[in-house]
């Protein structure tokens, strides 16, 4: 009897997962374990900081970016009270997730005023785990954008692409061809 009520549940949860070649502009399909990012030019890391924010294919400051678009931040394991570079490099993608976070603003402020009142949104994040042999103090590249909880989505692999923009280039592996580039 238990088997029986299962059954549906199962089968409906089979039917959500991605299957069939990987497609750039679907927001479910995540950059596959084995893909690489080149890095083509040195990121200067802030003092203070763990990471350098990419937005529009180019660096921008925290208070700079637009958190509603697309934007990556390439973050290392320490924050250090200097500056830190990391060099032109090709980094393996180990593996790669997709999360999602509420936020809840208590007595934001919306076209100049003041309310009491509380705003929710997700943060719809992708988080590739990266490895070099040069340069292992380099962790991950998350990939997020503000959205409300219920029209929200992940960034896609070409939006990715295009928040990179010539500063790191993505690279799919061979058995996972990408369509839709």
């Amino acid at each position: 009897m238990r088997t029986a009520t299962l059954l549906p549940l199962f089968l409906i949860l089979g039917a959500c997962q991605t299957t069939g070649p990987l497609n750039e502009n679907t927001p479910s399909h995540v950059l596959p374990s084995g893909s690489r990012l080149v890095l083509k030019q040195e990121l200067t890391i802030p003092a203070h900081s763990a990471g350098v924010i990419l937005q529009g294919g180019r660096v921008v400051s925290l208070k700079d970016v637009n958190q509603y678009n697309p934007h990556c931040r390439l973050e290392v394991n320490d924050v250090r009270e200097t500056t830190q570079t990391v060099t032109a490099d090709e980094f393996l993608v180990q593996r790669a997730h997709q999360e999602t976070q509420t936020v809840a603003r208590h007595g934001f402020i919306k076209a100049g005023l003041r309310t009491s009142g509380t705003i929710s949104f997700y943060v719809f994040r992708t988080v590739m785990v990266l490895r070099s042999e040069r340069q292992p103090q380099v962790r991950s590249l998350t990939c997020q954008q503000w959205g409300d909880p219920s029209l929200g989505e992940h960034v896609t692999i070409r939006e990715i692409r295009a928040t990179l923009g010539e500063i790191i280039a993505l690279r799919l592996p061979a058995a996972a061809p990408d369509n839709n580039r």
